[in-house]
């Protein structure tokens, strides 16, 4: 019986000490540019809409930029800022590497068929 192993990391970038942005921001920020919705977002997350929107207030206030605005129509709706969404996808883009480069490299030492989280998602680069 073979049993699934998978690579899990949490990266993440800190300025003075403080976490600039991570995987959890931008996890919540890929759900909002997804949904549309920050309530169905941390819904999605499995967090309370009181701790997204409290971490989505935190990374703003410590990138000192808004990552959402919102848009009137039918209910409230966000859509990420263009920072948030080049935070986002810098980051992304970063992490997507990282993690490819560490499950590559952690079969090879372990020598075991080490299988990526999944956390993230793109479209292009699944």
């Amino acid at each position: 019986m073979t049993k699934n192993t998978t690579l899990r990391l949490r990266v993440w970038i800190e300025q003075e000490e403080e976490t600039y942005i991570g995987i959890g921001s931008t996890l919540l920020l890929q759900h909002i540019e997804k949904l549309g919705s920050l309530r169905k977002a941390a819904e999605a997350l499995g967090m309370s809409y009181r701790r997204a929107w409290g971490k989505l207030k935190k990374a703003e206030q410590r990138i000192g930029q808004p990552l959402v605005e919102k848009t009137k129509g039918n209910g409230q709706r966000f859509n990420l800022s263009p920072l948030g969404k080049e935070l986002m996808d810098r980051f992304l883009d970063f992490y997507l590497d990282v993690e490819e480069y560490a499950t590559k490299r952690a079969s090879e030492v372990l020598g075991m068929d080490i299988q990526k989280s999944g956390e993230f998602y793109r479209d292009d680069k699944q």
